[in-house]
């Protein structure tokens, strides 16, 4: 979701000590050794800087001869200098984030960029080309709003939020600060509303809005439809992931996750911490307990309890109870060739029964 996946320049050069000061580590080995790359233990090799999070990596460190690596604890008599810290993947992410490319923001606006006169731009904002900001709009200090991007009427934008090409704003919409909203991405769209009347779908009018809260990062090419009353709320530090759907009026706790592909109905509740993997179906106005943890392909059409619970399957279930019907399903062939001998027996017996009685 940020751009430490990005290639980096190759003239981007930290020695293991200065990558060890920022993440919070001792080095073990040579501390003025230089790093040009951070990457996985596979494809690693002189100049790069890599991981250990399981032992049975350490073996790779002999082939790949790494110029340092990053792990939890010392590694004895290991060639590869070493930085030690509490936490790798905390460290790991410093470390990436310091062979980022830098963005390069310009404050201002550009030529193309259309902003009404009753919008308002806080100091240093940077608005790309073709850019519509609409009347009664507002943007907060250190915002990025990329080419392309529209805010409708009366949306406001906190501080320092990336807005990337494209994205669509609609009217009415609140952005928190230090919000990430990737290309393509649509906030605050008409939910899909219809009454039947008269013989025809009738769409149902849309007069709330759409609250996203601070720390929120919503992926590429998603949306967030906005509210039939009220607001549909995305809570602080919830991340989502590319192509997912956020029907009218479901409300996200904080620090959610929610994977590719999966979509949400309207008036959907999902408690704090709750996480859906790929392409997760949940049906309207049902209820994802905190932590809950909903697996990959599942569709959800009940409440799920909350409590780190695992489900499973369509219709999702808890982790045992999938498992169990899972176990009773690849049976089936066995017992349906034991069920067809037991009937081709049982007609025989009859058959013999019928024979016996008949010659009496």
């Amino acid at each position: 979701m940020d751009e430490t996946t990005a290639r980096v320049p190759a003239t981007v050069r930290w020695t293991v000590g200065q990558i060890a000061e920022r993440a919070g580590g001792r080095v073990v080995g040579d501390a003025n050794a230089p790093v040009d790359r951070v990457c996985g233990l596979e494809n690693s090799g002189p100049g790069a800087l890599t991981f250990v999070t399981s032992e049975r990596h350490i073996g790779l460190l002999e082939q790949q001869r790494p110029t340092a690596v990053i792990c939890g604890r010392e590694i004895p008599k290991s060639p590869t200098t070493q930085v030690i810290v509490e936490n790798v993947r905390k460290a790991l992410i410093v470390a990436m984030g310091m062979f980022a490319p830098r963005r390069i923001v310009r404050a201002g606006i550009h030529p193309s960029a259309t902003a009404d006169p009753t919008a308002v731009l806080g100091s240093r904002v940077s608005v790309g080309a073709g850019a519509v900001i609409g009347p009664g709009a507002a943007v907060g200090d250190d915002c990025e709003i990329a080419a392309g991007c529209v805010i409708g009427q009366d949306s406001t934008i906190g501080q320092q939020c990336r807005l990337d090409a494209n994205v669509v704003i609609y009217p009415l919409c609140r952005i928190g600060n230090n919000c990430i909203i990737q290309a393509n991405t649509t906030i605050g769209s008409t939910g899909y509303g219809y009454y039947f009347i008269d013989g025809a779908h009738r769409l149902i009018p849309h007069i709330g809005g759409v609250i996203l809260e601070d720390f929120v990062e919503i992926g590429a090419n998603c949306c967030v439809d906005r509210a039939k009353f009220g607001d549909t709320v995305i809570g602080a530090g919830t991340k989502i992931d590319n192509l997912v759907q956020i029907a009218h009026n479901v409300v996200i706790g904080k620090c959610c996750l929610i994977a590719a592909q999966s979509a949400l109905a309207g008036s959907v509740r999902m408690e704090d911490g709750a996480i859906l993997a790929g392409q997760v179906g949940v049906g309207d106005h049902i209820t994802i307990g905190r932590g809950a943890i909903v697996g990959a392909g599942a569709g959800v059409f009940g409440d799920l309890l909350a409590g780190q619970k695992q489900y499973l399957g369509y219709p999702a279930v808890e982790q045992g109870e999938f498992w169990s019907r899972y176990k009773n399903l690849m049976r089936m062939p066995r017992m349906m060739r034991k069920i067809e001998e037991l009937t081709e027996r049982v007609a025989r017996l009859e058959a013999e029964a019928k024979k016996k009685t008949d010659l009496s």
